[in-house]
């Protein structure tokens, strides 16, 4: 049952990090793309982004937010049955990468909180500092790139460790 978990938690971190990389580095520079300083072009673009940014967030809200929190509880389940001995799992994998991926993981969810939802609230209401609010979104969502990534990578690492012949 732990290699399941363990292959669900790789798999939805790489998916996770491609979110936050197509959110990042496509998304929102697509809708920031030749935004106007000043003028009613300026406030035209900032009335429409305010309608295109909900629906982003709704799509990310009702798919990422829970495969975060599969992917926590997944690494926490793990950390758990490794912790449990070996006869559970049938393997001698070291727990504490995994414990220390489902902490990574819940920061993430913290972060998303505390940090991004506001930004997210501005860009929503059509904030006039709206373009300087959506560069801020991208520098803070490399957060939520770079966890996954990391996590992702360690789980495998650990995952292929009984592979190797020493």
């Amino acid at each position: 049952m732990a290699s399941l978990v363990i292959a669900g938690c790789i798999a939805a971190d790489f998916v996770l990090a491609g979110n936050a990389v197509t959110q990042s580095f496509m998304t929102l520079p697509a809708l920031l793309a030749h935004w106007p300083m000043d003028g009613p072009a300026r406030n035209a673009r900032i009335q429409l982004l305010s309608r295109q940014w909900p629906v982003c967030w709704v799509v990310g809200n009702q798919f990422f937010r829970p495969l975060s929190t599969l992917t926590t509880v997944g690494y926490a389940y793990t950390a758990w049955s490794l912790w449990a001995g070996p006869r559970t799992v049938g393997t001698t994998h070291d727990w504490r990468p995994f414990a220390a991926n489902a902490l990574l993981h819940f920061t993430v969810i913290v972060h998303s909180a505390i940090n991004m939802q506001p930004l997210n609230d501005r860009i929503a209401a059509a904030d006039d500092e709206i373009f300087e609010v959506g560069t801020k979104w991208m520098r803070l969502n490399l957060y939520r790139l770079a966890i996954p990534l990391v996590t992702g990578v360690v789980a495998m690492w650990q995952a292929g460790l009984d592979k190797i012949q020493m």
